[in-house]
């Protein structure tokens, strides 16, 4: 029997439960169909936020949902756990000057803690993976996995080594790629500098630039080819400030004769405009900085850090009488999307990928899937559209994984590791050859993989990718793969990219984005802003089953949305309203035996076949919300016909055949609790992917006796009745509604209860015939000593 809804007892019951039954276990040898996830494997340097939890239970809701509907559900569950988070973390508490394994010991124990902890969420809020099928990025099996990829891109010549411009974190003292870089808007200075040639009577030119510290590495002087100020000037030389070099002037259309006094100077590299010229004028590069941010080959200013640098080459400018003029400029800076720290751009020996090609292979892929929302897809196209450089793959990082090759230190060739010896790791690790072809000794990579490098094979990974053959087809590609908007241009572009090259197959088929969670005020959540909002307590004031029907009500399919208190606390008010709801049909049910009774020959009434026809609605519609992954649609649907049509009408229509049978009959009351059971055990059903918890529980007590299936988990989704709507039955229901209403808003006036009597009602209608089939519920629903019927426009009268 149903007793409180205790949620702190109830939850974890049922998901100790289910685990114990195999509920969640993916079952390769069945011949149900198969969905297949390619779940996110989140970063491990922190708990679950508020925006994990919309993510993962839309997932969820997809996984509880398809194993209603008869599919052998694949939800594999991983964690992201190398790369700058994890490192950011341990150095803020360990600091930078740790032995690097040392170092790599110290980011394993961190990140198993968080795992730990990360795991325990998960499942106190009811996801549902298959946790046999877990795996971490940093475990060797994972290694093994992504050198294999590497050195299958390296045979088809899609990774190679080179020396090119990158983008570069001083801060963290590595390579990154165009998609970890983030875009700043800020006040700078525009510094207008004296450059001498004795092309002018003046005997200098003007050029104004923000970053003087880079004066050093100045290799030419740009204008515009039709500037006809400075036609004059092309071919001639100036000699830089400060340093003294001279450089040419250059013209190339690429130079804006507005910005400035329309003549720029060019260094290696101030921007990305930078790198075009050198390439496109085969100009030299000077080696501007070193991997910290401090200048190389910049006289008594080398070694001194880029900010420091600026202020001390401006001041020293004045000094010399070179700064004509200081502007203030509104000006778009990169930063590394990890620390938040500006970006530079310098010449470093990496590894790449190749993308240029390659992009409209990846578009048509990625249109060959479908996209919830269909417009995120053009977010991946737009991203595609505008690739410029090939994917820089190298991180000059401690934890993560080990790119499998070695360098000969004589002449540069790399060596790659054989497929049968990985995982290595080059550092420690003998390579495959003594020495070099050409007599040279033989080095390790130092640097590893970035991390999307990692991620963007996890549907090889959870596929069992050259290692099951059976169990890959089964699960590749992925029927779904879920995910934010935020990492459409890494995680989906990498992973299409990168499986298309590996096994020439789109890795998905359907891909379900998600926005992100804001704070009530509708800015970000941050610490620093004190407005973040844990799950944790969350779930320990209102309830797993709360929070989930929150994630459902939002409806953030790819569009940021504020947390909202109003909306958790009518959510947690509904699972109330269902379990008390649950409680009075319990009752009701006494001596029901749902395996005698014969649908067929039951004497329904016309609120019976109302509500059965109205639960065959809702059946065909929340099969196409789930279907399209709609949650806000179902739980919406769902809360307004169980709260309003369900308790609010039906039930108070149906009590007294259910409680005087000797006056109404054993036959009605049999009709009504046959309808209560169908209504009730169907509602569940279309919740349960929603609110497990208290759907199992309910279902548990009321009807795991009557039922094939005592596990709510395990049993089938909801059919639908063949005869279709019934068109008699719902005019007469809503009929019967409405004349309902009017009596309440009558006895709400006149500060009568509820179930206070009335003398007469008297009802017109235009229909006297279905006021006919409804009479019996006025008089007893309504109190009314008598009804009286007649023809015309609604209307309803009162008698007290």
């Amino acid at each position: 029997m149903l007793g409180d809804w205790k949620p702190k007892e109830i939850e974890p019951k049922w998901q100790k439960k289910w685990e114990e039954d195999g509920a969640h276990a993916f079952d390769p040898a069945s011949k149900k169909p198969v969905f297949s996830m390619d779940t996110p494997p989140p970063f491990t340097s922190g708990d679950l936020h508020m925006g994990h939890v919309l993510s993962y239970a839309y997932f969820d809701f997809a996984a509880r949902y398809k194993r209603l509907r008869g599919f052998s559900v694949f939800y594999p569950q991983g964690w992201d756990c190398q790369g700058f988070p994890t490192e950011v973390k341990v150095e803020s508490k360990f600091g930078k000057k740790l032995p690097p394994e040392e170092f790599r010991a110290k980011c394993v124990e961190w990140t198993e803690e968080f795992i730990a902890r990360m795991k325990g969420q998960m499942v106190a809020i009811g996801f549902s993976p298959d946790w046999r099928h877990e795996y971490k990025t940093m475990s060797p099996a994972y290694h093994r996995k992504v050198q294999l990829s590497l050195l299958k891109m390296h045979e088809d010549g899609l990774v190679y080594c080179g020396e090119h411009p990158v983008f570069w974190c001083p801060y963290c003292a590595s390579a990154i790629a165009k998609a970890e870089t983030e875009e700043e808007e800020r006040t700078a200075d525009l510094n207008y500098l004296k450059f001498e040639t004795d092309a002018v009577k003046e005997g200098f030119i003007a050029i104004a630039t923000t970053r003087p510290e880079l004066l050093h590495a100045c290799v030419a002087v740009f204008v515009n080819p039709g500037d006809e100020r400075y036609a004059g000037l092309v071919g001639k030389t100036v000699k830089v400030p400060v340093y003294g070099q001279k450089v040419s002037i250059l013209t190339d259309a690429d130079v804006d004769p507005a910005f400035g006094t329309g003549i720029v100077m060019m260094c290696t590299f101030g921007d990305k405009q930078d790198v075009v010229w050198t390439y496109r004028h085969n100009l030299p590069v000077i080696q501007s900085m070193d991997v910290y941010g401090r200048l190389l080959n910049a006289g008594e200013f080398s070694g001194v850090k880029i900010g420091e640098a600026k202020s001390r080459l401006v001041e020293r400018l004045k000094e010399c009488g070179l700064l004509i003029k200081q502007e203030k400029l509104q000006q778009v800076v990169k930063t590394h999307d990890r620390c938040k720290k500006p970006i530079e751009l310098i010449t470093s020996r990496q590894w790449f990928c190749k993308l240029k090609g390659f992009e409209e292979s990846i578009k048509k892929a990625a249109r060959e899937m479908r996209w919830v929302p269909e417009f995120t897809l053009q977010h991946l196209i737009d991203w595609a559209n505008y690739i410029e450089w090939d994917w820089v793959i190298s991180r000059d990082r401690v934890f993560g994984t080990p790119l499998p090759f070695w360098h000969c230190r004589k002449c540069g060739q790399v060596v790659r590791a054989k497929e049968e010896s990985l995982p290595v790791y080059p550092l420690k690790d003998k390579p495959p050859i003594a020495k070099c072809a050409c007599g040279g000794e033989l080095e390790g990579e130092k640097a590893t993989c970035d991390c999307w490098v990692d991620s963007s094979i996890s549907p090889l990974i959870v596929s069992k990718w050259t290692e099951d053959e059976r169990f890959h087809s089964l699960t590749y590609p992925a029927t779904l793969r879920p995910q934010g908007t935020e990492i459409i241009r890494t995680w989906a572009f990498y992973t299409i990219y990168r499986c298309l090259m590996l096994t020439g197959k789109p890795p998905f088929k359907e891909v379900l984005v998600n926005g992100m969670v804001l704070a009530p005020d509708g800015k970000k959540m941050s610490k620093s802003l004190g407005n973040v909002i844990p799950p944790d307590k969350l779930i320990g004031e209102y309830s797993a089953d709360a929070v989930r029907q929150w994630a459902a009500l939002s409806g953030a399919f790819a569009r940021d949305k504020p947390f909202s208190y109003k909306d958790i606390k009518y959510c947690k008010s509904f699972i109330l309203k269902l379990w008390n709801a649950s409680k009075l049909v319990e009752k009701s049910l006494e001596g029901f035996d749902s395996a005698r009774v014969d649908a067929k020959k039951l004497k329904l009434r016309a609120v019976d076949r109302w509500m059965l026809s109205r639960m065959d609605e809702l059946v065909k519609q929340n099969t196409a919300n789930y279907d399209n992954y709609d949650y806000f649609a179902i739980i919406t649907s769902m809360q307004d016909f169980f709260w309003h049509e369900f308790c609010d009408y039906y039930l108070e229509e149906a009590k007294h055949r259910l409680y005087q049978p000797e006056k109404f009959g054993e036959e009605s009351r049999l009709a009504a609790q046959y309808t209560l059971y169908a209504v009730l055990l169907d509602t569940l059903k279309m919740l349960f992917p929603i609110l497990p918890h208290a759907s199992e529980e309910i279902y548990g007590e009321v009807f795991a006796s009557r039922e094939k299936t005592r596990l709510l988990a395990k049993s089938a989704w909801p059919e639908v009745a063949k005869q279709g709507r019934d068109e008699e039955a719902v005019k007469a229901a809503l009929l019967l509604n409405s004349i309902l209403s009017e009596i309440r808003r009558f006895k709400a006036e006149k500060k009568m209860a509820l179930n206070a009597e009335v003398a007469c009602v008297k009802v017109s209608a235009p229909e006297e015939g279905l006021v006919a089939l409804v009479e019996e519920e006025v008089r007893e629903a309504g109190k009314a000593g008598k009804v009286e019927v007649c023809g015309g426009e609604f209307k309803v009268e009162v008698v007290a």
